[in-house]
């Protein structure tokens, strides 16, 4: 997690994303992914944020050998 210094007033508030992650595997196997994770934008960036779903997706395979097929993160919102 990175240590910047929150630059809004909202720093500090926790928002929720909806992910999806879709993953194919050097034999073809394919995986998605898609949940919803809270992430605090004034620490978190879209890269960071990118990279924690991407160790999910290698927790679920139990490898991170893969490529990323299609990625999206989205306020989880009305």
């Amino acid at each position: 997690m990175s240590t910047q210094t929150p630059t809004t007033t909202d720093a500090g508030k926790a928002v929720g994303f909806h992910y999806i992650l879709t993953v194919q595997t050097r034999s073809g196997e394919q995986l998605t992914v898609s949940s919803v994770a809270t992430f605090d934008p004034a620490y978190f960036s879209r890269s960071q944020a990118y990279q924690e779903i991407r160790a999910i997706a290698a927790q679920e395979l139990g490898h991170g050998g893969f490529t990323v097929l299609f990625f999206s993160l989205e306020p989880d919102a009305f």
